[in-house]
């Protein structure tokens, strides 16, 4: 057995309440040290300010009747005050589970009710979807508050449920103690991963676990000054990605983090230049953005010291094309996914290594497997990562089936993914045994949008797969469609995405369009063979039937 451990000793990872460590302030903050601003209505939260919010929205869902295990549904863009509302339950022992803000109401009923929420807090702007969703699951709409401070149709902020301000410290709700055995058990934040069998798992990451990975990241982060660090969030704070790097390692480590509610480019290169932006954490097609988008050059970025990429792979030529452009960036990538608790895998800032994830991270096992064979495989071979640590999440909500097929009996957390590892121990991401397409950093379930096409009357067979843009440095979904004789040979590719479009979010569409084909291919078993799939996308010319 080949066991692949990180050059950094293991950490000691505190055994507690997510929120006590969250607060811990391993960096001196003060109560006036400026944590969160909005980047547009520059509004403006100071630590001391953040822990007596957070504290007021625990006692104020405490007043709903809420207690330990209860779940909290945010559903939203990023808000400046998203962690306030993501660690109020989190500190009473409670559950934050983080939606998708692009999920239709069909979605949002799906992880409303496979989370068992009870307590949604929601958008203005995504009221309607989130209304629709609650009555399907029988949420009570008494239970629906807002993000800002006005008053919706009815609906009231999140904040109304607030103590008075001056309340003694005291009458505040307590933090759950959750100490040793109890940190380790008790779920903390569920986040939804899109699974091969269509529909999303809630993966339930515990306090140990997300505590565990943040003192994995700061291994690799010595030696920086993060009190001064400026960060601008534009990764989505529903994702994994941007709860870790974001909300949890900007509180705890006195970040002063700008928030952008809706990435586009103008307002994001307003932001850099405005706040003078040190630090960044991306998905690819925003690098390339930064690097081919003309627009790029009319702001000033030259503050920008530190950018790391993740959700889906940057390429060596893009890597190298960006730090062309930005000498004086550092960029490092980092390799993981919602049920490592965000990162198993980080670069160093100031080690370029084009196209490698980086080392394995402190406190974990690596194991690299033939997926045909079920052996470890040596340097430069290529194989499935397995993951064994204590950022491994706790499983899958409500699929023990999932969780047995994910997790083995030794505690092996097995990826999916593969990658080759050189002899100095850098990891490179070269493909993957699951069948997900990654939409700028998005999870996008084939199966899923199979089941969507073979639900229209007209379509007699379909399979989706995923077919590279190069334009904008992503995957994206296309289908394979038999079309049903008669009437339905008159379906147009135009009709059938506007179909898919119209009963999923945003990043499902089938932006690689659709392609008529007489007969899916399929093994005896009747299952789809992805790989003559994946012949067929390189043929030029596909026959428009």
């Amino acid at each position: 057995m080949a066991i692949y451990q990180s050059p950094i000793p293991d950490q000691v990872i505190p055994q507690t309440n997510a929120y006590s460590f969250a607060v811990s302030n391993p960096n001196s903050m003060k109560d006036s040290h400026p944590i969160l601003t909005d980047a547009l209505t520059k509004r403006v939260i100071t630590f001391g300010e953040w822990k007596r919010d957070t504290r007021r929205w625990a006692t104020g869902l405490q007043s709903l009747g809420f207690k330990r295990g209860d779940v909290v549904a945010l559903f939203s863009f990023n808000q400046v005050d998203y962690s306030i509302t993501m660690f109020g339950p989190i500190l009473l022992g409670g559950i934050a589970t983080t939606v998708n803000s692009a999920y239709t109401a069909d979605e949002l009923a799906f992880q409303l009710k496979d989370s068992d929420a009870s307590v949604i807090v929601t958008h203005p702007e995504l009221l309607p979807v989130a209304i629709e969703g609650a009555k399907k699951v029988g949420l009570p709409l008494s239970k629906v508050f807002l993000y800002g401070n006005k008053e919706v149709d009815g609906f009231k902020p999140y904040s109304a449920t607030f103590p008075p301000e001056n309340i003694a410290e005291d009458l505040l709700a307590p933090v759950e103690d959750l100490n040793g055995q109890a940190a380790i058990e008790s779920i903390a934040v569920i986040c939804y991963s899109s699974g091969t069998t269509g529909k999303s798992k809630g993966v339930e990451l515990t306090h140990f676990n997300l505590i565990s990975n943040i003192m994995q990241i700061a291994s690799v982060e010595r030696g920086i000054d993060m009190l001064k660090v400026t960060a601008l969030a534009v990764v989505p704070m529903y994702h994994v990605y941007g709860i870790q790097f974001h909300i949890i390692h900007g509180v705890y480590n006195g970040v002063k983090t700008v928030v952008l509610q809706k990435f586009n480019p103008v307002d994001f290169l307003k932001a850099i230049q405005e706040y003078k932006i040190v630090s960044l954490n991306l998905v690819p097609p925003q690098i390339l953005m930064l690097v081919k988008a003309p627009i790029v050059d009319q702001y000033d970025l030259s503050s920008l010291r530190f950018i790391t990429s993740g959700a889906a792979p940057c390429s060596r030529e893009l890597s190298m094309t960006l730090l062309k452009k930005f000498p004086k960036i550092q960029l490092r990538q980092g390799y993981g996914m919602s049920e490592l608790s965000s990162v198993s895998h980080l670069g160093l800032y100031n080690r370029a290594i084009h196209g490698t994830v980086g080392h394995v991270l402190p406190n974990q096992e690596i194991r690299l497997i033939d997926p045909e064979t079920g052996k470890d495989v040596g340097v430069g071979e290529r194989g499935e990562i397995w993951v064994r640590g204590p950022n491994v999440m706790k499983g899958y909500r409500n699929n023990v089936k999932a969780t047995k097929d994910t997790i083995d009996s030794e505690g092996w957390l097995h990826t999916g993914d593969i990658a080759t590892v050189d002899m100095d121990g850098n990891f490179f991401i070269v493909d993957r045994l699951k069948e997900l397409i990654k939409y700028k950093g998005f999870q996008v379930a084939p199966a899923e949008l199979e089941a969507l096409l073979l639900d229209h009357p007209l379509i007699i067979d379909a399979a989706v797969s995923g077919i590279e843009n190069k334009e904008q440095a992503t995957e994206v979904p296309l289908a394979f469609v038999v079309k049903a004789p008669g009437e339905g040979q008159a379906l147009t590719e135009k009709d059938i995405q506007d179909y898919v479009a119209s009963n999923v979010a945003a990043h499902k569409k089938l932006r690689g369009g659709v392609r008529f084909i007489e007969v899916i291919p399929k093994s005896a078993a009747g299952k789809i063979l992805r790989r003559e799939l994946r012949v067929l996308l390189q043929e030029p010319i596909m026959a428009k039937l």
